[in-house]
């Protein structure tokens, strides 16, 4: 059998890829269940990013339709102009002056078909200059010139139209705008409200997700076997279930949420720009391979900063964990001086590394945005051209400008998301390590149903080893009766405690085997196991809550039930001392309760299972000779009636066993009584000297 130590998992050193296939799949496990969400908020979003992308047309199209309505006059044979007309414009593009002339708008020619757009701009039939329309009757100037029923006011000279009469004629252009102005409005609105749904559903989607990693993790590690907790701090398994899946959490809400709207803006926004005027769109598209360069210069910069911030924000969290944990013994010894310089270090090397990373940020982003409006300044200056020589409208210039401006921001943003991707890859490969991680101890497909043990057990040349080629258990062998007591005493490292581990399962046996009432532990199932066991451990185990809930562990007892253990192991005189007796919330680990009253709470959380097999391990070892007396009353209250295994320095408290294994190098040396072990004058006999001198 393999040893038992290949449990760890991968630590904080995982680099993370920007993008995973294999761990996006598995994630997915997670999202499907909440799948209707994740479609609403796509909904949401197309609806967010479509109306985004409409509002610079609609802007657009208020200035060319009304704030800049201007014409230029054709001129060609009657036939021709007829012909033109009868395309059946829109209202207001074609207007005829006289039977060889019309006025047509500016505006109206992005939108022809290119075959009409270029019989009207080809030939010298249209003339350059253009016009502001006015009707003839409603307007006299000292500009322009006056034909058919409409002056022509050309757009050089529209600053001499007297403010109130221009507000006057362009009655039909201000309401015109004020209608787009409320559109835009309404338009902005159904924006604002599908974004927040995108948003919400997505978060929602997102939080459910990760409350399912939160709890499969959770429920996951508690069947982990111990040796996997022996392999991995308890730091660490913090951090994956928190820290963990937070920076999963944070790729839900800062990228995922914004990701693929992201994509579908800025390759809407480059498929709007091509239809709109394709050359220059290329010409404005000519930065992105130095913005590209730049953001994966960054991102190359950023992911070796990123390792060494985390590294050394691990270094500054464990120095201030392990102060906290040994003040007694820094102010004991006077350490105050030399725990501060360290601290000191740490927390200098990681100012230094944190100030460098904000320095990439800080020279990162003004770079980008000053490429950014690189790309806005090519658009002013080609489109500019292109409007003063009639090729492009006022409105296009405005829009293209606020689509090429829409476009890089969300780019700008890519690598911020990218290192984002990177540290929740690398945090849901930590996860899955864990979740691979298979129990070394399981039950068996065919265990036996739950059953109600007489209590009687029985080891059967048992070896164990925890690494390979280092045995802890050679060839143990022993029985112990229903209701019957066995100690196991022997000095430190002797394989004592390994002996309980396995009784209690939380490893198995490397060869030999152990047998509950004569059947092999592995072929019981582990209710069986958990529901006729109980131990007691020299650590002392309190949770952070009531005593009554610290002894019942969540099981049905009443609250009589409780109380009544309480007073067989004489725990009931202190507990109705404290604050609110048994509903009195206890500190973390039972900080406020001495070693021995937190003993006494665990002999009670034993004796309230009633168990058939007790197994104390050094419950005495911790407390004093006074404190000892009234647990080993409490001791021999439990052991009545019970199977019993005591492990034990302290031999005053095993002398009434009925029979006692010295155990040494993981083998059994000597075995009986006490009195049968002190007359073989052996090494038992040697312990019992060293602890009570000459046996008096």
């Amino acid at each position: 059998m393999p040893p038992h130590g290949n449990s760890s998992f991968a630590d904080d050193t995982i680099e993370g890829k920007g993008y995973d296939s294999k761990l996006v799949k598995r994630l997915l496990h997670y999202v499907r269940p909440h799948r209707r969400l994740i479609f609403l908020a796509m909904f949401f979003m197309l609806i967010s990013s479509s109306v985004e992308l409409l509002l610079p047309y609609v802007t657009k199209q208020g200035i060319d339709k009304y704030l800049a309505r201007l014409y230029q006059v054709y001129t060609d044979t009657p036939a021709a102009c007829d012909s033109l007309f009868n395309l059946e414009p829109a209202e207001g593009d074609f207007v005829f002056l006289s039977p060889d002339s019309l006025l047509i708008r500016k505006a109206s020619m992005d939108g022809m078909d290119p075959a009409v757009s270029y019989l009207i701009s080809s030939g010298g039939h249209l003339a350059q200059e253009t016009y502001y329309l006015f009707p003839a009757d409603r307007y006299e100037a000292e500009t322009g010139r006056i034909q058919g029923d409409y002056w022509l006011v050309p757009e050089k000279d529209l600053g001499k139209v007297p403010p109130d009469k221009l507000m006057s004629i362009r009655g039909k252009d201000v309401a015109g705008i004020t209608r787009l102005a409320l559109v835009f409005m309404g338009l902005l609105l159904v924006s604002i409200l599908a974004g927040y749904g995108h948003v919400m559903t997505l978060v929602v989607a997102g939080q459910r997700s990760m409350y399912d990693v939160r709890t499969e993790l959770f429920n996951h590690i508690q069947t982990l076997s111990l040796n996997f907790f022996s392999k991995n701090p308890v730091g660490r398994l913090v951090t994956r279930v928190s820290n963990d899946v937070e920076a999963l959490n944070e790729m839900f809400s800062a990228v995922l949420v914004n990701l693929v709207k992201d994509f579908l803006l800025v390759a809407g926004t480059i498929t709007i720009l091509l239809l709109m005027d394709w050359k220059l769109a290329l010409i404005s598209l000519s930065v992105l391979p130095v913005f590209t360069f730049i953001s994966i210069l960054f991102r190359r910069k950023t992911r070796t900063i990123y390792r060494k911030v985390r590294k050394h924000l691990a270094e500054l969290n464990s120095t201030i964990a392990e102060d906290i944990s040994g003040v007694k013994v820094i102010q004991i010894f006077r350490q105050e001086k030399a725990r501060k310089q360290q601290y000191l270090e740490v927390n200098d090397n990681y100012y230094k590394i944190s100030m460098k990373q904000l320095y990439v940020f800080g020279v990162f982003r003004p770079l980008i945005e000053v490429v950014a409006q690189v790309g806005t300044a090519i658009v002013l200056i080609y489109g500019g051209l292109s409007a003063i020589s009639g090729a492009l409208t006022i409105g296009a210039l405005v829009a293209f400008i606020s689509y090429v401006r829409q476009m890089f921001r969300p780019i700008s943003d890519m690598s911020e998301k990218y290192n984002i991707m990177q540290s929740a890859m690398a945090s849901s490969e930590r996860i899955f390590n864990i979740l691979d991680t298979e129990p070394e101890v399981t039950q068996s497909p065919d265990a036996l149903p739950p059953l109600k043990l007489k209590g009687e057990v029985a080891f059967e040349k048992v070896d164990f080893r925890y690494e390979e080629d280092t045995p802890v258990l050679r060839d143990i062998s022993f029985s112990i009766a229903p209701g019957k007591s066995i100690a196991l005493v022997g000095p430190t490292g002797a394989g004592k405690s390994s002996i309980i581990s396995l009784m209690t399962r939380f490893w198995d046996v490397d060869s030999g085997r152990i047998l509950l009432d004569g059947t092999d532990i592995r072929d019981h199932s582990v209710d069986t196991l958990k529901n006729n066991t109980s131990i007691v451990l020299q650590d002392a185990f309190i949770f952070s809550r009531s005593v009554a809930d610290n002894i019942r562990l969540s099981s049905n007892l009443s609250m009589e039930e409780v109380r009544r253990a309480a007073d067989m192991v004489q725990a009931t005189e202190f507990i109705d001392k404290l604050p609110h007796g048994f509903d009195t919330v206890m500190a973390e680990r039972g900080a406020t309760l001495s070693t021995g009253q937190k003993q006494l709470i665990c002999f009670a959380r034993a004796l309230a299972h009633d168990p058939r097999i007790l197994i104390l391990d050094e419950a005495t070892s911790n407390v004093d000779p006074t404190t000892e007396q009234l647990i080993q009353r409490a001791i021999d209250t439990l052991m009545e009636g019970r199977t019993s295994i005591i492990v034990a320095h302290r031999l005053s408290t095993i002398q009434k066993c009925d029979e006692i294994l010295v155990i040494d190098a993981g083998r059994i040396l000597e075995r009986g009584t006490h009195q049968e072990l002190l007359a073989k004058r052996g090494i038992y006999y040697n312990l019992y000297l060293l602890q009570w001198g000459n046996g008096k």
